[in-house]
């Protein structure tokens, strides 16, 4: 009986024969085909919460105003396990790396929630260097952040 690697090897070359390229091809489409089908897609969630209007304009204003000249934002979407019964809710966070103008490396994540069937977005949560902040400290330490 031929093995597996052996069915792919055509000739003494070493080069994968027909069948081999094909069951490979194959193997990829099935498991790109799976990868989409479990993926969501949430870009509307994303932009649904970028253009929500937020302190001092919209969310997206506010999460580049941190960032400021020095930082950069990242945004990411994902169903949040504490709403794993509603299926419209979905949490958007904007990640927000920076250096201070004193070189330091600071990290502020700030994340909302979107309710895709009553279109209502909500702040849920607020942490620098990795810590939660309540909404007032929260308020603080970024102001102070950009005092720094």
């Amino acid at each position: 009986m031929a093995s597996l690697a052996a069915a792919t090897e055509g000739g003494r070359s070493g080069r994968a024969s027909g069948i081999g390229l094909m069951l490979r091809a194959a193997i990829g489409a099935a498991l790109l085909f799976a990868l989409a089908a479990c993926g969501e897609n949430f870009d509307q969630d994303v932009a649904a919460v970028k253009a929500a209007q937020g302190l001092g304009g919209t969310n997206e204003q506010f999460a580049n105003q941190l960032a400021g000249a020095r930082g950069q934002v990242a945004w990411t979407a994902s169903k949040p396990a504490q709403y794993k019964d509603n299926p419209n809710v979905v949490e958007v966070a904007a990640k927000i790396d920076k250096t201070t103008r004193a070189g330091a490396k600071r990290a502020v994540e700030v994340a909302w929630i979107n309710n895709r069937q009553t279109k209502q977005v909500a702040l849920e949560r607020l942490s620098i260097d990795g810590q939660p902040q309540s909404l007032a400290a929260g308020a603080l330490g970024l102001l102070l952040m950009q005092l720094e």
